[in-house]
């Protein structure tokens, strides 16, 4: 199952569908919600952000223990 198919799946079985935000996802895992894209320092390094439309960034520079430095669009 992809990233997308995981998220999309998480929205549906807790009621996020149509929401908005984006889902995190770490290890393949989901691991979180927000209502938008912000603080990646909250993030580890790795971690991917998915939003209802498709639409993907991964949390990128830092370390584990000081969280991600910002989030990069995927392409």
């Amino acid at each position: 199952m992809s990233g997308k198919q995981k998220a999309q799946r998480w929205r549906e079985h807790n009621g996020y569908t149509g929401k908005g935000g984006v889902v995190v996802l770490f290890n393949d895992k989901v691991c979180g919600w927000m209502n938008e894209l912000r603080d990646p320092q909250g993030w580890e390094p790795g971690c991917i952000a998915l939003d209802e439309h498709g639409n993907q960034w991964q949390a990128s520079g830092g370390d584990s223990y000081n969280g991600a430095e910002r989030w990069e669009v995927m392409s």
